[in-house]
């Protein structure tokens, strides 16, 4: 079944996904973020609500037995303020995976009660009269806005607390899409995108749970609060993979490769021992389901970040739990990914969830 024509998929993926990754939405501060969705769910949905936590619990009644949770964050990396100094010079603190590498000479943009302030981030020695010969720390970075003092700053609306995205331009360039917080925009449209062509075409589901969760960049926590209150039979992370097919990383080494399919997560772990070995019985459900309709698909096995899915599965008695990622390039950074992984990763979603209505 062809649940939707490719080439005006393509021009919706440029327009609304543009919109989605221009939204200012740092962890713990997604409420533009909450708006666009609520707004695009209706219609689509039974019920709607949002959790003090902030996560969009949806419920679309259907056919099956089982309980499906569906999981899409809300929320970008980015930085909130910790100090102002009396020139008006900013320092900021990380929230998220900011790396450093990625701040040089970089736009961003503050929200403020007021609105949008636009700065300029830099170094101590971002280059002449001295050279520097190591990446510094996140502190020793600072944003300037253009401005003589703090009280032009105040005048502005900056505060200590307000908080900072990274300015990467939205772009489409040949079959692929660049910009900000494709992670995660990238799968809340996708999810969005899923909701509404299960409404437009009649397909069976389960009784299914599209949850937009907030905080997954500092740690899961919107997925940890939603499933408990969803309690669902299984659930499914939807998120962004690293894309390393880039010169000079050899083959073996790769994580997922652009143009290749969505990736069936297997594994993921941070650092810290948190992450997620995928329940097996998803995992084989979701390669029936690309196997049976002709999809290309990839296999994750992600030693070096983790998804909401890490959470949700220890939740109540244990939730068994899988994940599809969109295999993307310069994670964190401006991100890439292709058109083609995208729409094949709605294809494969819409597919799962049939499977799991005849279970």
């Amino acid at each position: 079944m062809h649940f939707f024509d490719r080439e005006k998929m393509k021009r919706k993926i440029a327009a609304k996904l543009e919109q989605l990754c221009n939204l200012h939405g740092v962890s713990g501060y997604e409420d533009e973020v909450t708006s666009y969705v609520l707004k695009e769910l209706e219609g689509y949905i039974d019920e709607v609500k949002v959790d003090p936590l902030g996560n969009i619990i949806g419920v679309k009644h259907g056919s099956g037995k089982q309980k499906l949770m569906i999981a899409a964050h809300l929320d970008e990396i980015g930085l909130m303020i910790r100090h102002i100094d009396d020139r008006g010079f900013i320092y900021a603190e990380r929230i998220g995976g900011i790396r450093p590498q990625n701040l040089f000479a970089r736009t961003c943009l503050i929200k403020t009660e007021k609105g949008t302030v636009k700065g300029l981030i830099n170094s101590i020695n971002p280059g002449r009269p001295k050279a520097m010969t190591e990446i510094p720390d996140v502190s020793e970075f600072f944003i300037d806005a253009g401005v003589k003092s703090r009280s032009e700053l105040e005048n502005l609306g900056i505060r200590i607390g307000n908080m900072v995205s990274i300015n990467y331009e939205f772009d489409v360039l040949g079959n692929r899409v660049v910009g900000k917080a494709l992670d995660n925009r990238l799968l809340v449209f996708i999810l969005l995108e899923v909701m509404k062509i299960i409404k437009e075409t009649g397909i069976e589901t389960p009784n299914l749970y599209p949850v937009f969760t907030v905080q997954e960049e500092v740690g899961c926590r919107g997925a940890k609060t939603a499933a408990y209150t969803v309690d669902p039979d299984m659930a499914i992370a939807l998120d962004i993979t690293v894309a390393n097919d880039t010169p000079q990383i050899p083959a073996h080494e790769y994580i997922s490769q652009l143009d290749k399919g969505p990736a069936i997560k297997l594994m993921d772990r941070i650092p810290n021992g948190a992450g997620m070995i995928a329940s097996p019985k998803i995992v084989n459900l979701l390669k029936m389901a690309a196997s049976n309709n002709d999809l290309n698909y990839q296999l994750e096995v992600f030693p070096a970040g983790s998804t909401d899915a890490a959470t949700i599965h220890l939740e109540r008695g244990g939730i068994p739990s899988g994940g599809i990622s969109v295999p993307t390039r310069y994670v964190h950074a401006h991100e890439m990914a292709s058109i083609d992984d995208i729409m094949d990763t709605i294809t494969l979603l819409l597919h799962f969830i049939e499977e799991i209505s005849r279970q």
